[in-house]
Parts: structure tokens; C-alpha cells; sequence
């Protein structure tokens, strides 16, 4: 359970990193509760992929002794990971923004936007599986403690008690349905979904070229 307690202790964290994703998309979706929490359960699937994801890692560094805090000591690699998880975050953001609406780049678009109707379940998933994927102090101590573990089913349990702590915290979201019948609210989601990409694209960018330069 120790999972799942350090999951609940830093929930307001990993509540800051997934709320400028999650946020601006549930409002531009301009979706009523119900289908609100159809839409977080995608997200959280993909959220789940990206701890699994790296509870398999964590696993592996203990297996092939290559040290519990491998991750948050070798800065270099550190910055290479974030840098080009916020780069796909924020393609990803980008692509929701734009290839929904009629007026901007609407024939360069057409494809996304016929591929993301015919896979509607995709975009939350990615956009959970990539926040999922986000190096934060608490997500770095759950890669410690999954590290430490025995085996690859220990490390996984571990994380996956990590992710039902803090989901918790996600949950309020989908209430943002009560809000539905002000369309005004769809346009300023999808707004918020750009400014946050281009935040995104900036911070993974100037990581990836740190990265760059210190070679």
C-alpha cells in the first residue's frame, strides 16, 4: 500500500501537471457529466499505460543494477525524457486545437481530423498516457520505491497503487459538465488547449536543446 499512500500525499502535484491538459480539453469537448467521466476513464487508461510504462522501467533498473535513482540523478537523460514527452504532449494538444476548427488550416487537417472521429477514444488516451509520463518529484520517488522492489510484479502493483492514489484527485473534472450549456466555454477550452501546447512546445524544446549543448 505504500503506493497508493504516497499516491494520495502528493495528489495535489500530479493534479497540477495533469490539470492544463485535462481541463481545456473536457471544456472544449463541451460534454455534460456523463460523458465527462467516459472521457477521464480514456484519459486515466492512458495515464495508467505511462506508469505502467515506467514501472516496467523501474523493474529493469534493479534488475540490471543500474541504481534506484538513476532517473532523477543523471540530469542529461532527465531533460531528454521531459523535453521530448512535453514536445508529443504538445502535438498532441496542438492537433486537438486546430483540427477542429472549420476556419484554421482546415484542408492540411482534414486527415487528423477524420482519423480522430474514426478513433475518438486516441486523443484522451495519448494525452493521459503522456501526462502519465511526466517527471515529477512525487512520480520520481514512486520510480524509487517500484525500483526497490523484488520483481516486475511488485513494481507494477506498486505503481499501480500509485496511480489509483492520485487519481482521485482527477475525478472532480468531469463535473465541469454542469457547465456544458455554455458554448462559450467550448471556444475558451479550446484556446486554453493551444496556449498550454505552445507552453508545452516552448519548455520541451529549450530541454531537449540543454540536452543539445551539454553534449
Amino acid at each position: 500500500m505504500q503506493g497508493f499512500i504516497l499516491g494520495l500525499a502528493s495528489g495535489t502535484t500530479c493534479l497540477a501537471y495533469c490539470a492544463p491538459v485535462l481541463v481545456p480539453f473536457l471544456l472544449g469537448e463541451g460534454n455534460r457529466t456523463r460523458q465527462n467521466l467516459t472521457i477521464l476513464a480514456k484519459f486515466l487508461s492512458g495515464r495508467l499505460g505511462g506508469y505502467l510504462l515506467f514501472a516496467l522501467l523501474a523493474w529493469a533498473t534493479n534488475r540490471f543494477l543500474l541504481g534506484a535513482a538513476t532517473l532523477s540523478q543523471n540530469t542529461s537523460l532527465h531533460s531528454l525524457v521531459f523535453g521530448v514527452t512535453y514536445i508529443a504532449l504538445a502535438g498532441l494538444l496542438l492537433f486537438y486545437g486546430l483540427a477542429k476548427a472549420p476556419t484554421v488550416c482546415a484542408g492540411s487537417l482534414r486527415g487528423v481530423r477524420v482519423y480522430l472521429q474514426r478513433w475518438p477514444a486516441l486523443l484522451p488516451f495519448g494525452l493521459g498516457f503522456l501526462t502519465g509520463l511526466n517527471l515529477c518529484p512525487p512520480f520520481l520517488l514512486a520510480f524509487t520505491g517500484a525500483a526497490s522492489s523484488g520483481s516486475l510484479l511488485e513494481s507494477l502493483f506498486f505503481f499501480a497503487m500509485f496511480f489509483l492514489g492520485t487519481s482521485l484527485y482527477l475525478i472532480p473534472a468531469s463535473f465541469l459538465g454542469a457547465f456544458s450549456h455554455i458554448s462559450s466555454l467550448r471556444a475558451v477550452g479550446k484556446l486554453a488547449a493551444l496556449i498550454v501546447a505552445l507552453y508545452y512546445l516552448y519548455s520541451g524544446i529549450i530541454l531537449v536543446a540543454s540536452v543539445g549543448a551539454s553534449v
